[in-house]
């Protein structure tokens, strides 16, 4: 009985560490935020952004689930990403490019 109770526990154990390392990361708005392969980040869209177009640039990234207010993200290997979020029609007083937000990422290696 003992035994069984140590390995339940263990398990248990395992179990809430590996879901705390799934735990996506928040991207940093106008920011850098760093990954290490295998982690994952989540991309917060702002209200004004919903219908709004992605772009990035870099190989770092791999979206995996994009819903209307998050994009989830996997970090696949070491590089730098960057993802800019502009608006799918550009309000009068704000040009693109002054409308766009910006996201970048580094991604390093693993320990």
């Amino acid at each position: 009985m003992r035994v069984r109770s140590l390995l339940l526990a263990f398990g248990c154990l395992i179990s809430s560490e590996a879901r705390s390392a799934d735990k996506p990361a928040p991207l940093t708005l106008e920011g850098r935020t760093t990954l290490r392969v295998g982690e994952l980040a989540v991309l917060q869209i702002p209200a004004d952004h919903i219908r709004s177009h992605f772009s990035g640039a870099g190989n770092a990234l791999v979206l995996v689930r994009h819903s209307r207010r998050t994009a989830l993200y996997r970090a696949v290997r070491p590089g730098d990403e960057t993802i800019l979020l502009g608006p799918s029609l550009p309000q009068r007083d704000h040009c693109v490019s002054c409308a766009t937000i910006h996201y970048f990422i580094t991604v390093v290696a693993q320990k």
